[in-house]
């Protein structure tokens, strides 16, 4: 067996080989041997099932066997000899022929690239973090407190407003029959709050204690009730109660409320949370929407050095069928029926799959030199709170992700984002270095 390596720059390399019709025959034998003794053969004891009565049932698996075996010995040599390099991905063959009985093959090998990531703080683009203001604190503290005071029947009967809390009787009428799912006794609602379907609360609005109105409106199409979807409706609403829900006194004791892990808390040390909570979510939101980009496309245009072709390959053909998805049955057709289409439709995405495949170097070597590490256990974490988020099974979520082989792109993506976060908050600090 012929083995050669050879580097072609710092991200590619080629392994080649030559295997003779003797070193395949040989590591048939030995496959075969090592399964006689496990395999159940009438007329031969258990372990005793002589090598050629297993070839000669079992060839193609054998045979396939053996091939997989003498690659796997041919990679791990081809490897070697090419010394002290980091492997990325697996290999990808560009050559495998069999002539009588004799194997040539050939593979490419993506390795981390050499880069020089120097300087990359003065990428950074430069910000002014925005401030929160006074009137935005105590805008924040009253709905607070809004959100903490307990809803208090009026005292005097006026009609309802936008904002009231109302208690009311409503029967849904559909086709003349009364329709349970859309029937309640007592109903409280915030007016306002959108929990109905539109038109209801608009039309409650005016009412007075123990009125009764009939509202004419429909459900929309996508209702959750299917067969309601759509469908004309009769609300009879009737009115019981308006409650109202009163700001209670902004003091130091309902900063003690809204606060209640805090003995020491007032008003003012209430202010100053709140003022820092605004001022980091402005920050956060500056982060997602503008500067991450920014620095992203800095990075990626300031360096530049050799790219895995596998990688970029496997990206190529990522995006492709991607495109390939989006298209209607036509489309897709005449794609699959001309064969430049589909090499034009290649070439579009390729700038594409090399930026993403640097972008996704860049910040791991990034991540490396700032010493930035995402855990399995975060991913999973992140993973488990979203699908909490979103209405769904935590477990169904990540048995999918990882029959997908999904799992290593939120974790890219997670390091993508806690390593130019980091660079952010790197230049911040040195702005509030620079205030004292």
């Amino acid at each position: 067996m012929k083995v050669s390596s050879k580097q072609i720059n710092s991200a590619n390399g080629i392994v080649s080989a030559t295997i003779s019709k003797a070193v395949i025959e040989a590591k048939e034998k030995e496959v075969a041997k090592k399964a006689a003794k496990d395999m159940k053969v009438d007329g031969f004891r258990k372990g005793k099932v002589p090598v050629h009565v297993v070839i000669s049932r079992y060839g193609a698996q054998i045979k396939q066997d053996s091939q997989n075996a003498i690659i796997q010995e041919v990679y791990e040599i081809g490897i070697k000899d090419l010394g002290e390099v980091e492997i990325l991905g697996n290999p990808k063959f560009t050559k495998f022929d069999e002539n009588e009985g004799n194997i040539e093959l050939e593979f490419k090998v993506s390795l981390r690239p050499a880069m020089e990531l120097t300087d990359y703080d003065k990428l950074i683009p430069d910000f002014k973090p925005e401030e929160a203001t006074e009137e935005e604190v105590n805008k924040s503290i009253e709905e607070a407190a809004k959100a903490v005071s307990e809803p208090v029947k009026l005292k005097r009967k006026r009609m309802l407003r936008e904002g009231d809390i109302a208690i009311f009787d409503f029967e849904g009428i559909v086709d003349g029959e009364t329709v349970e799912n859309a029937t309640a006794k007592n109903f409280s609602l915030e007016i306002g709050s959108g929990r109905l379907i539109e038109g209801f609360e608009k039309g409650m609005v005016g009412m007075k204690y123990d009125e009764t109105r009939e509202l004419d409106l429909k459900f929309p199409e996508e209702y959750h009730a299917k067969d309601l979807a759509g469908k004309d409706v009769k609300f009879i609403v009737t009115l019981h109660e308006i409650q109202e829900k009163t700001i209670p006194e902004i003091d130091d004791e309902l900063a003690k409320k809204l606060i209640p892990n805090d003995p020491e808390m007032t008003l003012e040390k209430l202010k100053t949370v709140v003022k820092e909570s605004l001022e980091s979510e402005k920050t956060s939101k500056l982060y997602n929407t503008d500067l991450k980009p920014q620095l992203l496309e800095a990075l990626v245009k300031a360096f530049d050095f050799e790219l895995p072709e596998a990688i970029v390959e496997e990206e190529v053909n990522s995006l492709l069928n991607q495109k390939l998805q989006g298209m209607d049955e036509e489309e897709l057709k005449a794609v699959q029926e001309d064969e430049k289409k589909l090499e034009k439709l290649k070439k579009e995405v390729e700038p594409e799959a090399a930026e993403r495949v640097k972008t996704t170097l860049i910040v791991d070597e990034l991540a490396k030199q700032e010493g930035i590490t995402i855990s399995d256990q975060e991913v999973a974490q992140t993973m488990y709170y979203e699908a909490m988020q979103m209405g769904q099974d935590p477990k169904q979520m990540m048995e999918y992700y990882q029959s997908q082989g999904l799992m290593p792109i939120v974790k890219m993506s997670m390091l993508e984002d806690r390593v130019l976060s980091h660079l952010l908050n790197k230049k911040l600090d040195k702005k509030e270095e620079g205030k004292k």
